[in-house]
């Protein structure tokens, strides 16, 4: 829908998303998520293209700074601490921590995110695209979030998450996460 139309009724309020009509962008290679049929008002189905796959388990967002793991493969993992904006309950800010576990580094370590368009986005940039092996240093990156429907529509998002393992091998999965 554009802006100033009217949106039908029940209708999924990502169809727009990142240019996209009700199809998503092209498909992403993930064995996270496979293409598959969308449950009914499913409003994280576009984000990115690609079908639904399990969805990341849900923290608390309290004042304190919650933490979740929305990505864990290969030894790479993606932390989330988040903390809410004691002025506004409708900001949170996310506190993102990139980590390869893994037994070779890996490099070109990129995450996008995706939200609905009741959500404003505003990413800072990483602190690097390398994650050395075995645990030895992260890369950390601050993700902002403010949610026009405060306590009437959950903050989500839609992950994308690449990067080129040590063999060469281009690793692309996205990871829907309900926080």
């Amino acid at each position: 829908a554009g802006v100033g139309e009217a949106m039908p009724s029940g209708a999924n309020l990502l169809d727009d998303l990142l240019g996209g009509g009700g199809g998503g962008g092209g498909a992403a290679s993930s064995p996270l998520s496979s293409p598959m049929a969308a449950p009914a008002g499913d409003p994280l189905m576009d984000l990115l293209g690609g079908g639904g796959g399990p969805a990341a388990p849900v923290a608390s967002t309290s004042p304190a700074l919650p933490t979740t793991t929305p990505y864990e493969k290969n030894g790479v993992t993606v932390s989330f601490a988040m903390e809410k904006d004691p002025l506004s309950s409708a900001n949170t800010v996310i506190h993102a921590t990139y980590t390869n576990f893994g037994p070779a580094p890996v490099s070109n370590f990129v995450v996008q995110c995706a939200v609905p368009k009741y959500i404003q986005l505003r990413m800072e940039p990483a602190t690097g695209n390398a994650l050395p092996a075995g645990g030895s240093g992260n890369v950390a990156q601050k993700i902002n979030l403010s949610n026009s429907l405060e306590g009437q529509k959950p903050l989500m998002m839609r992950l994308k998450v690449d990067y080129r393992t040590q063999a060469g091998a281009q690793v692309s999965d996205i990871v829907e996460v309900k926080l």
